[in-house]
Formats: structure tokens, C-alpha cells, sequence
């Protein structure tokens, strides 16, 4: 079951990446798991690789991966525990300026994803506010958990 959902959350990146793409037409190459990440997307201006994982409980591992040398997406479900662990991890995530965080439900009857910058994020917003703002933006995306999505995907 783990292999379908992180295959549908895979397909969805690459079809999210390609639509975002059609005007501006800067990806150059888009490549499954190069350099043990889940995605790697080529474009004119930059390399960029993603990871996608549907529960993001084990931050330590993922944190471990990412760098400031490249640009790095974490591709995770819009669940109240992978919200609550970015928050709890913030100081942590704010030190890495090519990062950004999806969170998705392809099955939202609202937004389909949101995302943050921790780094930018961090720099435009008023820490007594952070965490208002940051809920706010989860809230515009129903929440769905990692049972929920296998259940809509396997019906």
C-alpha cells in the first residue's frame, strides 16, 4: 500500500510540476529518483529535487538530506501531524533558503495544496503571527490522512 500511495503522491508531483511549468516552458528534464531523491526537475535556471513521503514523522532523515547548495521540495500530505511537526521543526527548517514544503490534497474540495517557504516565510512575517498564518494557510486545504488517501486511491 505504502508503494501506491508514494506512486500517486509521485504521478501528482510530476503532473503539479509540468502544469506550473506550461507558460514560463523552463523544464528542461524531469528524472525519478536521481541522487536517492524521489524526484529531480531540471529547469534553465536551476536543478531542483523533491521529496515525497506521505507522513513526514521521521523529519530527522529528511533534514538530513537537504542542503543550501540546491533547491529542495518536500512533497507531504496536509495532515494536523505533518503540520504539527513542521511547526515544531521551524527553527530547524528556516536555515535551509532553497526549501519549500507542499502540502497536498489532490481530493480537497477546497485549495489542492499549499505551500511555504520556511526561510522567506520566516523573514516576512512577524513571529507572534507565525503560527496563526501558517494554520491559516493549512486550513485552505482540507486535512488528509495517510489512511484516508490509500482509501480514495484503492477504493
Amino acid at each position: 500500500m505504502k508503494n501506491k500511495l508514494h506512486s500517486f503522491l509521485l504521478d501528482w508531483t510530476i503532473n503539479f510540476i509540468k502544469n506550473k511549468d506550461i507558460i514560463s516552458k523552463k523544464i528542461e528534464k524531469v528524472e525519478n529518483g536521481k541522487d536517492g531523491f524521489d524526484l529531480y526537475v531540471k529547469y534553465k535556471d536551476r536543478e531542483q529535487y523533491f521529496i515525497i513521503v506521505a507522513n513526514i514523522a521521521d523529519i530527522d532523515s529528511i533534514i538530513q538530506r537537504i542542503d543550501n547548495s540546491h533547491y529542495f521540495s518536500i512533497v507531504t500530505l496536509n495532515s494536523k501531524e505533518n503540520f504539527d511537526i513542521i511547526i515544531k521543526n521551524w527553527d530547524r527548517l528556516i536555515n535551509f533558503k532553497f526549501l519549500n514544503i507542499i502540502f497536498v490534497n489532490p481530493f480537497s474540495e477546497m485549495d489542492k495544496k499549499w505551500i511555504v517557504f520556511p526561510y522567506t516565510h520566516q523573514k516576512i512575517s512577524d513571529e507572534s503571527s507565525l503560527k496563526t498564518g501558517l494554520k491559516a494557510m493549512f486550513q485552505m486545504v482540507e486535512p488528509i490522512e495517510e489512511q484516508q488517501l490509500i482509501t480514495r486511491i484503492t477504493g
